[in-house]
């Protein structure tokens, strides 16, 4: 397959590829160059995010959708609380 570099240097990815890769909107990729060669991998897997006495801790690298966890994580926190203190 063959695609063009536009004026801001970026290129698109054949939605053939994205799809048998599994890349969605937002999909993290490292990029390494190599002998004159630019290597694309997807970076798959969700962020170390744990919940600690009640808090959100991430410890590693942020790949992956972060604040859709957090997003997650605030909101059945918040669904809980209410839940308390409907008792």
């Amino acid at each position: 397959m063959e695609t063009t570099l536009d004026r801001f240097g970026r290129v698109v990815i054949p939605k053939q590829v994205r799809d048998d890769l599994g890349l969605k909107p937002g999909a993290v990729l490292e990029i390494e160059e190599v002998e004159q060669k630019i290597f694309l991998k997807p970076m798959h897997g969700e962020p170390h995010v744990v919940t600690k006495d009640g808090v959100l801790v991430f410890s590693g690298t942020a790949i992956g959708d972060i604040v859709g966890a957090i997003r997650t994580h605030r909101q059945a926190r918040l669904s809980e609380i209410a839940a308390r203190t409907r008792k």
